[in-house]
């Protein structure tokens, strides 16, 4: 992935602005202390990341995308190969999405912000103007 893509600004929790600054203070996402932790600015191209008030309300509905394109096929997997019940199938399920929640969460927030702030690569030049 190259730099400017949405992809590059998603996987690597960069600015989608100028991809430089992190999205998150900090870069472990299993550190529970501050698993969501954001800074107000972007560090290196000043990109408000508060747009406004619940902003990242609306990255719960990525989030629960993301959740079923998992969920789904383990059920599928566990019900058609292993033949397993249901109850079974549905604690595996809560087991795999809590464990796999920060990356989720973080995900979602950074599919969400890329969908209304792009990439700009003539960013510096705004900052002067």
């Amino acid at each position: 992935m190259k730099k400017g893509t949405f992809l590059y600004s998603v996987i690597h929790e960069k600015c989608p602005r100028c991809q430089e600054g992190n999205l998150f203070k900090n870069p472990h996402m299993y550190s529970l202390r501050d698993i969501g932790g954001m800074p107000e600015k972007c560090p290196v191209c000043g990109q408000d990341f508060m747009i406004e008030d619940g902003f990242f309300l609306g990255a719960t509905y990525v989030s629960y995308a993301m959740a079923i394109a998992i969920a789904v096929p383990v059920m599928a997997f566990m019900a058609l190969v292993l033949n397993t019940g249901i109850w079974v199938i549905l604690a595996a399920i809560l087991v795999i999405l809590l464990l796999l929640l920060p990356p989720i969460m973080r995900l979602s927030r950074s599919i969400w912000f890329n969908f209304f702030v792009h990439y700009d690569a003539d960013w510096k030049k705004t900052l002067k103007q």
